[in-house]
């Protein structure tokens, strides 16, 4: 009889991407050890959990993998990598108006409409990211901006913080948390309420380099009373496969068997969706009890003594030390980007020139600075903190490329 190797594998609900807390489960497996139970009754796991009346197979498919590479979880942690992405030469080599590490990774991005160059204001967007790698963090910030005529080109006027977000890495890069405070949730959904709202989180838990648990949550109109998550259970073979994954929405709980058989490289992958209280045994002596109604703990982890040491409830918010919401100004104020500090002896003209390379546009930056330098553009005090507004043209811009 030809070996089958199983694995688990979970399906997410589509629509809900939500940050949230993390805690590590080891070594969790259903009821006993499923693959040593099948490997005793030579009978596949879909088989078995076909008999459960607690749940019902709602898909079926058959496709190929690759025999070389592990079966890793595609994770929630998938929709953040774009943060610490690295771009290839030729695609910095087209970039304009933006600027990259020593790892090619971006720390400055302005994007903007095709007709910044035209006769009137033009919607644009600019997106900073400072960098610690020794700390192992990023903080990305996003502003809606918009440009103005001047001279032979433009400059990037009005701008306002419309998203804060913080990222936490181990010393492999792998994310371990972020939260985002955005300005469309809260007093204002359209984006311009005067506070950065809480708006979502995302945390993740590892051993031994593998992705074991992870938590996304929402934050519905910055009450932080209510909201959506998405809560996962990850388990790996000794080959470092990925055989179980869970998942828990607002939704429902589904579970995926993966059976496959290495001769062929084919997959038998069967997702079933859990009907009613279900239980999930760990080798520690621990339960975690899955519920899908409303009303009973989503989730509950039960200690081997009877403990309780997790619920998630439906509905409710996650607390993930995140802040109510947080003021735009007081985060500018940490800023570097498009910053200068006057030191003594500085003026605008050797600002700009320094700058700018041109020394005459000293007036567009106290246009953009007048409610700090004041009437007199010749009176700057040292420790002034002033915006260096983004400039451009035709060719910089590279229009029609």
């Amino acid at each position: 009889m030809t070996k089958i190797r199983v694995r688990w594998k979970l399906i997410g609900c589509t629509g809900l991407l939500l940050p949230g807390i993390l805690c590590l489960y080891h070594g969790c497996v259903f009821a006993a050890d499923n693959k040593t139970t099948d490997e005793r009754s030579g009978r596949a796991l879909h088989e078995q959990y076909e008999e459960d009346d607690r749940l019902r197979l709602v898909s079926h498919e058959t496709y190929e993998y690759e025999k070389d590479h592990s079966i890793r979880p595609s994770g929630l942690y998938s929709q953040y990598l774009w943060v610490n992405q690295s771009y290839g030469e030729e695609e910095i080599a087209k970039s304009s108006h933006a600027q990259f590490d020593d790892q090619n990774r971006l720390l400055y991005a302005l994007g903007y409409t095709a007709n910044i160059l035209g006769d009137s204001s033009s919607y644009c967007e600019e997106r900073i990211y400072e960098r610690d790698d020794t700390k192992h963090t990023c903080r990305y910030m996003y502003y809606k901006s918009n440009s103005v005529p001047y001279e032979d080109g433009y400059y990037i006027g009005y701008r306002y913080l419309f998203e804060d977000s913080e990222f936490a890495y181990d010393e492999e890069g792998r994310l371990l948390r972020c939260l985002t405070y955005r300005r469309n949730v809260g007093s204002d959904p359209y984006g311009y309420s005067e506070e950065l709202f809480f708006d979502r989180g995302y945390q993740a838990e590892y051993e031994d380099g593998r992705l074991m648990a992870e938590l996304q949550y929402y934050d519905y109109w910055g009450t932080n009373e209510v909201g959506a998550w998405e809560y996962r259970i990850y388990q790996y073979d000794e080959q470092g496969d990925c055989f179980l994954e869970v998942a828990v929405t607002e939704d429902e709980i589904q579970v995926c068997c993966l059976e496959y058989q290495e001769e062929t490289a084919q997959m038998e992958e069967y997702i079933y969706q859990v009907l009613e209280d279900w239980e999930l045994s760990c080798e520690d002596g621990s339960t975690y009890e899955l519920r899908p109604q409303y009303g009973k703990p989503a989730v509950r982890k039960v200690a081997a003594d009877g403990t309780v040491e997790k619920e998630l409830f439906y509905g409710k918010a996650m607390d993930l030390g995140q802040q109510h919401y947080q003021v735009p100004e007081e985060i500018e104020k940490t800023l570097d980007d498009h910053c200068y500090v006057v030191s003594p002896g500085d003026c605008l003209w050797s600002i700009a020139n320094r700058y700018y390379g041109q020394g005459r546009r000293y007036d567009l930056i106290w246009r953009m600075n007048r409610k700090v330098i004041g009437a007199d553009r010749d009176l700057l005090l040292p420790g002034m903190r002033l915006y260096l507004p983004e400039v451009g043209n035709a060719q910089d811009t590279k229009i029609g490329e």
